[in-house]
């Protein structure tokens, strides 16, 4: 894996994390056939469409942070994050047993302490006295609506913790979508950062922190 992706966002990767994602990389192309995880595993793409998009986060979270990456996949944003970060830490929690057997199987060819993964749905997973309101950030990577996403996050997430979705071009579009129901999610959209990849790829985080409680729930957890 090449730096100067990396310095795009201000960051300053060390030859063992080098070495770390080029590890990670391998595994992701091992197991591609068996749990069916990306559609694209040449190098290039992992590097500049999955790793780099994931790493645009690392300016908003403090180290010491705990962080909840829900329907993590592949790995995506989570796993580069505690491979660039090993002073954060972070949980996976991934509904199909095939991705999370590769996340858990990852982690230990990684030797990643910071991290563990767990296999289960979220609003199942949610309900477990070590998981509630045990994060400080909470992050996805376009894996729901954004209504979803949030009513997901709530029992996970501290009350003064903050929540981030990535998001391509029509995040907008969404956010006007949600304007008039977001209340009854309990939180609020603070700020909105966006960001071009290698290749004029358009991304965006968008940024949320709690406010009331939700009015109504969006969905039954």
């Amino acid at each position: 894996m090449r730096r100067e992706g990396a310095q795009q966002f201000a960051l300053t990767l060390s030859e063992e994390t080098v070495s770390q994602f080029a590890t990670f990389i391998a595994e992701i192309q091992r197991w591609s056939t068996i749990a069916d995880l990306l559609s694209q595993t040449d190098p290039a793409t992992l590097i500049r469409k999955h790793i780099l998009d994931s790493l645009a986060l690392l300016p908003w979270i403090p180290q010491g942070s705990r962080v909840l990456d829900l329907g993590s996949g592949a790995g995506f944003p989570g796993l580069p994050l505690a491979i660039a970060a090993p002073g954060i830490s972070v949980t996976l929690i991934e509904a199909r047993r095939k991705r999370a057997n590769f996340l858990k199987a990852s982690i230990r060819t990684l030797g990643l302490r910071n991290v563990n993964a767990y296999e289960g749905r979220a609003e199942h997973l949610s309900h477990e006295d070590t998981l509630q309101a045990a994060f400080d950030i909470i992050v996805t990577r376009a894996t729901w609506s954004i209504a979803l996403f949030l009513t997901l996050a709530r029992p996970f997430l501290r009350p003064d913790g903050i929540v981030m979705a990535m998001k391509g071009p029509k995040l907008q579009q969404e956010l006007e979508e949600l304007r008039d129901d977001i209340e009854k999610t309990g939180f609020s959209h603070t700020d909105t950062k966006a960001y071009t990849l290698a290749g004029n790829a358009q991304r965006n985080i968008a940024f949320f922190s709690r406010t009331s409680v939700p009015k109504k729930l969006l969905i039954n957890l």
